[in-house]
């Protein structure tokens, strides 16, 4: 008996079910899930004709079933449902997520949380099939996780992981450092940091950013056509970090080599106004940080969000001399990994007296560690830091009354019957937030659209001056428009449209964050 069948009738026999995906040329689904998909074991049904397949691996089994005309309209009709058509469960996803990479397999969605398990990925066939691998609570790495998080202290836990990456990252606090100390420019400079393969919205928030503020983008593992593009059509210093970083590092990178005030604005950020710039850079002395978006971190002790913020230098070193300052990094108490943000994101531990310090400004939890803000998992980037400077008597300002709503917030409000967004918006001030991470999260359908569309707008607007590789994006992006049921030629209106009617800001604003009406 073939090795495929075997699989099948042991996954059967132990009441385990198989799922049935029609696709459209049998020879060909085999070709993909066998030598792309990783389901190395195949086996032809039907003799002569054969009309299905099985096909075996990541510990599972899928029949393919060959569709004839109507069965091959009835999945394209189905290709816009969100469900999966079959979703696995394994021991190790990162294992997974390599072989479909190593295949050539596109990540439609993840590693990300979903309504099954914490780390989930989603591909789908040519066909339209969606296939979901979950990690499964009792594989041998969660499991092996779990009992080191019982047993081994958070700070010895991650006490080599920090150091190896700390070794890996200081020759790229040294590169910056170079590259600081022969900027043409030091005076007040904005940094926009981001990864590959979001030129189109570099390029977007970049346009509204006037020439008089010194702009500097910091990339992070750009491939050379993008750094090329870069210098030939945007016209501004471009730093880019060899080794693949998340934020986090980044904003170390910044403490460390700035020591004039500087400033960061998120690439879906869009500055409407070239005034706001000024307001920004208009910073006092008992001012750590001025800020677009804020929220209440305790009471009379506003924290910033990172979209848009200007710092004080004086105010790093001073806390940096005095022993009471903190990284602008991520901290949590497990120290734990934050693969949804960017495959690096790790979250540092606060030492004891670290954790004294936050004390002084947080109330303490059951077991008297300080709460994170808003009942957040983890203290958010530039978070701990900003407690540091408020428990030294320095503050953040709001130079904008605009609003940033945390999850005990949507609580309030959902107890309450109201129905809120997490950022105000303004015909100045835009923020989109989460769009370099999106795809990594299993987001509601009608948030996943939205996303989509708003990319496919900006997209739209600059692919035909962007690198090739971008024109390959729009076409994925068209696809999954359609799935989520909604034709790529409307996306465009369709966001206007939530923009104006659902967040409140004028036709005209729109426009210029949209490239203005088709």
């Amino acid at each position: 008996m073939n090795r495929a069948r075997k699989a099948a009738k042991l996954a059967l026999g132990g009441g385990e079910g198989v799922p049935c995906l029609w696709v459209g040329d049998l020879d060909r689904a085999v070709s993909f899930y066998r030598d792309r998909a990783g389901f190395r074991e195949t086996e032809l049904l039907g003799g002569q004709r054969p009309h299905a397949a099985l096909a075996s691996g990541h510990g599972a089994t899928v029949l393919l079933r060959a569709a004839g005309g109507e069965e091959r309209e009835s999945r394209r009709l189905r290709s816009g449902n969100s469900d999966w058509d079959a979703l696995f469960f394994v021991g190790d996803l990162d294992r997974v997520a390599r072989e479909l990479r190593d295949g050539g397999v596109r990540i439609e969605v993840g590693i990300g949380v979903s309504a099954v398990a914490y780390r989930t990925l989603e591909i789908r066939d040519e066909w339209g099939n969606a296939l979901a691998f979950a990690e499964a609570a009792g594989g041998w790495r969660p499991a092996t996780r779990d009992l080191a998080e019982r047993v081994i202290p958070a700070r010895l836990r991650t006490s080599l992981r920090d150091r190896k990456f700390a070794r890996q990252e200081r020759p790229e606090h040294a590169r910056f450092a170079r590259f600081h100390a022969e900027l043409p420019d030091r005076r007040d400079p904005v940094y926009m940091f981001f990864t590959k393969g979001l030129l189109h919205w570099v390029a977007a928030s970049a346009k509204h950013i006037p020439p008089e503020v010194n702009l500097v983008f910091f990339g992070s593992g750009l491939p050379a056509e993008e750094q090329r593009w870069l210098s030939e059509h945007l016209g501004r210093p471009v730093f880019n970090s060899q080794l693949e970083i998340d934020d986090n590092t980044a904003w170390e990178i910044l403490f460390a080599a700035n020591t004039t005030n500087f400033g960061y604005v998120d690439i879906d950020c869009f500055v409407l106004d070239p005034r706001v710039f000024a307001d920004l850079a208009a910073i006092g002395d008992d001012v750590a940080v001025n800020a677009a978006w804020t929220y209440p971190a305790a009471p009379g002790v506003p924290v910033a969000c990172t979209h848009l913020v200007f710092l004080n230098a004086g105010i790093i070193a001073k806390l940096r001399d005095s022993g009471r300052y903190l990284s602008p990094a991520n901290y949590a108490w497990d120290g734990g990994m934050v693969p949804l943000l960017h495959h690096r994101t790790y979250c540092r531990v606060p030492t004891p007296e670290q954790r004294r310090l936050l004390l002084e400004v947080l109330p303490a939890d059951e077991r008297g560690l300080p709460k994170a803000p808003g009942e957040a998992p983890f203290f958010d980037t530039l978070i701990g830091y900003q407690i540091a400077a408020a428990a030294a008597g320095y503050r953040t300002r709001a130079i904008r009354p605009l609003a940033h709503r945390t999850q005990a917030m949507f609580a309030d409000a959902a107890a309450a019957g109201k129905h809120v967004w997490q950022q105000d918006l303004s015909d100045e001030l835009v923020h989109i937030g989460g769009i370099s991470y999106y795809g990594r999260y299993f987001h509601a359908a009608e948030f996943r659209k939205l996303y989509l569309a708003a990319e496919y707008s900006v997209l739209r607007a600059s692919v035909d001056r962007l690198p090739p590789g971008y024109r390959e994006r729009r076409s994925t992006i068209e696809r999954q428009l359609r799935e989520a049921g909604l034709d790529p030629l409307l996306a465009r209106e369709f966001i206007r449209e939530h923009l104006v009617a659902d967040r409140g800001i004028g036709a005209e604003a729109a426009d210029r964050i949209l490239g203005g009406p088709e």
